[in-house]
């Protein structure tokens, strides 16, 4: 009896869990507030936005590294954790990250108060303190933030772009961040650019210069921390913190995978071969093929058949 009672706890944990997930992706996907409206992420640009998930499935990746998590908060004698959900919370269902609030962010009293609610909790991951009597999924230390997550608080960053058609057919458009100040700007594009959201803060701009993969360029905004980045061309793809562009010197074709803004974080070239030298775009296709994983199209030899191969990033 007391195993069937922990099967429907596990079960019901689990089937919460994902429509709680459901839910913040919903409200990402439909804001209340105004675009303008303060979002639950800082403006440190260090930090990595990451899942409780995450945390608990990989937490090799994560170890050593500054985080952001959203999770439900308890601060208690022993037990103090954020948890998957209120369900893991209130069966100790196991979906628990150990914390040590610190006095960086907020005392511990004033922390209290959001008990049994989500919180934003920033500081650095470690896989190896798995807190009191090692009951927890690894630690977050030295936290710098610990706040109420308040999920109207979230703005669209689609928002953030603006277009108008100027008399002569050309297009000036503008990407500003969250608070208004102008990111990127165009005042005669040719085309009206293409423009997606990469992420939950991060927005692509596109611009077509003629047919064909080989002829775009492409601009990262990010409007929650007011960066920019590099020109890129030929683009093929974007996912998560890591764009995916060719690159072609003295004839040789290669897929660089590198972080959008920093490529001293990630940077890693695959070289094609035996590419059709006749063809105007040799790689033709990118489409992502699960979390970190591409499958790339590119033609080769005098026929152009479509060859594949498979990239991974983190």
């Amino acid at each position: 009896m007391k195993n069937k009672q922990q099967i429907i706890t596990i079960i019901l944990s689990v089937l919460i869990s994902v429509a709680v997930m459901f839910g913040i992706k919903l409200l990402k996907k439909n804001p209340v507030a105004s675009p303008v409206s303060d979002p639950p992420n800082s403006t440190n640009s260090n930090v990595q936005d990451v899942s409780m998930i995450q945390l608990i499935a990989n937490p090799e990746q994560y170890h050593g590294q500054f985080v952001r998590v959203i999770g439900v908060g308890n601060l208690e004698y022993e037990d103090n954790c954020i948890s998957l959900s209120k369900e893991d919370l209130k069966y100790e269902a196991g979906n628990s990250i150990w914390i040590e609030l610190g006095p960086k962010a907020i005392s511990y009293e004033d922390a209290r108060q959001y008990n049994g609610e989500y919180v934003i909790v920033e500081g650095v991951f470690d896989k190896d303190n798995c807190g009191h009597m090692g009951m927890f999924f690894g630690a977050i230390t030295e936290i710098s933030r610990y706040e109420l997550w308040d999920v109207y608080k979230y703005y669209e960053p689609l928002e953030m772009y603006t277009v108008s058609e100027n008399s002569d057919g050309t297009y000036a458009y503008t990407i500003t961040d969250k608070n208004g100040a102008v990111l990127y700007a165009q005042e005669n594009a040719v085309r009206e650019p293409d423009v997606e959201k990469v992420n939950s803060y991060i927005l692509s701009v596109t611009e077509q210069a003629g047919t064909g993969l080989s002829t775009n360029w492409t601009v990262f905004c990010d409007v929650e921390n007011s960066k920019v980045s590099e020109i890129f061309h030929y683009v093929l793809m974007a996912q998560g913190d890591y764009v995916v562009y060719v690159n072609r010197e003295n004839d040789q074709h290669c897929i660089i995978v590198q972080n959008i803004f920093d490529k001293s974080k990630y940077y890693k070239e695959h070289k094609l071969t035996d590419c059709a030298s006749a063809a105007g775009d040799v790689v033709i296709d990118a489409k992502p093929n699960g979390e970190g994983i591409a499958v790339v199209t590119y033609l080769t030899g005098d026929t152009f058949e479509e060859t594949q191969f498979v990239i991974r990033f983190p």
